[in-house]
């Protein structure tokens, strides 16, 4: 018997025949459809993600300057009704976890990586910082796609780019994990049928974690565990835009350090103009440092494999040669993002 956790919308998912995998302790949809029929989806038009595995902890307003010590960026200034993404360092200034805050006039609602709510709630309470894990008591989901606010607007008050609401019945973000337009909705698990039937009656499609990763890629995006690390500094991971002067957060001399004397490793992004792919673990060269893929999948948008690969150093050269199964293919690494 299955030791899994499983969200409120399980037994759609058995419903729809999605095929089911292990993701950081949950039993969570890989596909429905397909992968790259969902990632078109979502590309062309709208598709719905069942997030509910992600943390959901809620802090008063009174716990903000405490939060700030602990991640890298400025949310003490953030207007309330604003989306934050940032990330809570460790003393040697490398990733804990990368979330999302949602600002508002009383409170905090903090969203983390599912492999991480409890060390993010430990770190919580050994800062004496008191918060509500809600992460049960509520459900969350994704509605993503150039479509998502056409379809939204008949339920709720759309907010602009990476602001967030409150109704009282959902508490919701205009943000999501896919470079499309989109948004993240929190509501309380006695509405799951009710959003399901509005799900379903405007025919957004169930989108499964396999679309989510190709998706993300495409966008550029970072995966805990992947691009950041307990070994993988925002420095590092080439997020240096998240960073802040404003606070003394933990790490902050190490992050510094590596800001002013660039001795630290480099994240890069790569194409290969194939449908070869450099999974995570890929071996790397280039012409003065050695490296090893971090995420890498197919582009279906490109129609090329891409990814992430992180150096010990900076790379003199953008030709990369990786070793896929034996096999030395060459790539490149390219300065702007996969997709605009």
């Amino acid at each position: 018997m299955s030791n899994l956790l499983t969200t409120q919308f399980y037994n759609f998912h058995l419903e729809q025949k999605s095929k089911l995998i292990e993701f950081a302790g949950w039993d969570m949809p890989f596909s429905y459809d397909g992968t790259l029929k969902e990632h078109n989806y979502v590309r062309n038009d709208c598709g719905f993600f069942d997030v509910s595995h992600m943390g959901r902890i809620v802090l008063n307003i009174d716990q903000i300057e405490n939060i700030s010590k602990l991640i890298c960026s400025n949310i003490v200034n953030l207007e309330n009704t604003k989306a934050l993404y940032t990330i809570f360092t460790d003393i040697n200034g490398k990733a804990l976890d990368d979330v999302i805050f949602w600002k508002f006039e009383n409170k905090l609602v903090l969203i983390c990586n599912a492999s991480n709510r409890e060390k993010i709630s430990k770190h919580l309470t050994n800062n004496n910082i008191e918060f509500e894990d809600q992460t049960f008591d509520t459900s969350l989901i994704a509605i993503q796609g150039p479509n998502s606010a056409k379809h939204l607007k008949k339920l709720l008050d759309l907010p602009e780019h990476f602001s967030a609401k409150d109704s009282g019945e959902y508490i919701y973000a205009r943000t999501g994990y896919t470079g499309e337009d989109g948004f993240e909705i929190m509501f309380d698990n006695s509405k799951v049928e009710e959003m399901l039937n509005f799900i379903t009656n405007n025919d957004i499609k169930p989108c499964g974690l396999g679309s989510r990763d190709t998706l993300r890629l495409e966008a550029s995006l970072p995966l805990y565990g992947f691009e950041l690390t307990e070994e993988i500094s925002p420095v590092e991971a080439n997020l240096k835009w998240v960073l802040t002067n404003e606070n003394n957060y933990l790490g902050k001399d190490v992050i510094d350090n590596e800001l002013n004397n660039g001795n630290h490793k480099v994240l890069k992004k790569f194409v290969i103009d194939s449908k070869k792919i450099a999974r995570s673990g890929t071996k790397v060269k280039s012409k003065n440092v050695n490296g090893v893929v971090t995420s890498g999948n197919y582009s279906p948008i490109l129609d090329k494999s891409i990814g992430f690969v992180l150096f010990d150093s900076s790379p003199e050269s953008d030709l990369l040669e990786f070793d896929i199964r034996g096999n030395f293919i060459e790539g490149n690494i390219i300065n702007k993002r996969f997709l605009r």
